[in-house]
């Protein structure tokens, strides 16, 4: 290797590691090449999942938060159709994110991992038990979603109903084809506690990295997906933590309370309370690995 070659690959990797961040990618088949950040070192990795149409970029705060950890890897990847991954025209199903993120998990060769999804990205991870099993899997966390997307009422953990009776569900699958920019930006209000132009600018500008065919297709696969059982099976031999937003307290508790009893559950603010509430985000996750690591 040239000189100059060396000083540009020594440059361009301080430039990735200046905040304790690396951004990478890694190829998974011909068709996907997934982009991911990652923090900290250690032999267990945290897999931060984001949710719909979302991307690496709002789990900032917890790369942050785990750069100069010396015992676990903070690692968050943008999901096929998303953020800086392929734009592939197939394989838009949570199934099939499922069997990407198995991938990049053998690729990165990853065999102590906690799992964090938030919102849709539940789905996935649950999508990753259902298909793969928990032998690589240490704990799980999950945000703000449970394992059942439609129910019969409101009165269920659930985002949609079953007969689509509010058109909730339609909204995201052809209103988000029909009506792009207004969809995204009541999207982007509704999951932040502080809808401030500036942060609903933000959300938005990370949402139109998704084109609108594969948003309405992820979400209408979505719908009719319930990991109930394999969730459930998780009870008294895996340690969880569900961090729920405030609204959702009373029925979410219900269906925690009757399933996973012995799991630890926490509610705060918002849809994005992890990126707007930080610290005592953060604060959770910390008490609940030295819980895991106590076991």
């Amino acid at each position: 290797m040239n000189i100059l070659k060396f000083l540009i690959l020594l440059i361009t990797g301080l430039g990735l590691f200046m905040n304790g961040v690396a951004a990478e990618e890694v190829k998974i088949d011909d068709n996907l090449t997934i982009f991911y950040e990652q923090a900290g070192r250690g032999d267990t990795t945290i897999i931060f999942i984001p949710g719909w149409m979302m991307s690496t970029e709002v789990f900032e705060h917890q790369l942050a938060h785990f750069k100069n950890s010396t015992k676990y890897r903070a690692l968050t990847y943008d999901p096929r159709g998303q953020g800086k991954s392929s734009k592939p025209v197939e394989g838009h199903s949570y199934q099939q994110h499922a069997r990407d993120l198995a991938k990049l998990i053998e690729k990165l060769d990853l065999n102590n991992v906690i799992l964090a999804g938030w919102s849709y990205g539940v789905t996935e991870q649950l999508a990753y038990l259902n298909q793969f099993g928990s032998e690589k899997i240490k704990a799980m966390i999950m945000i703000d979603t449970g394992p059942d997307i439609t129910g019969a009422t409101r009165d269920e953990w659930v985002w949609y109903l079953n007969d689509d009776a509010d058109g909730y569900s339609r909204s995201f699958t052809e209103g988000v084809i029909e009506d792009r920019n207004n969809v995204i930006t009541e999207f982007a209000k509704w999951m932040l506690e502080n809808p401030t132009a500036k942060n609903v600018a933000w959300v938005s500008k990370i949402a139109n990295q998704t084109s609108s065919s594969v948003a309405a297709i992820t979400n209408a696969t979505g719908f009719y997906l319930d990991y109930s059982e394999d969730l459930i099976a998780l009870e008294g031999k895996m340690p969880l933590l569900y961090v729920v937003r405030n609204e959702m307290k009373e029925v979410a508790d219900k269906w925690i309370k009757a399933n996973t009893p012995s799991a630890t559950t926490v509610y705060m603010g918002k849809h994005m309370m992890f990126w707007e509430r930080p610290k005592e985000f953060n604060k959770v996750v910390d008490e609940f690995l030295a819980s895991v690591e106590g076991k």
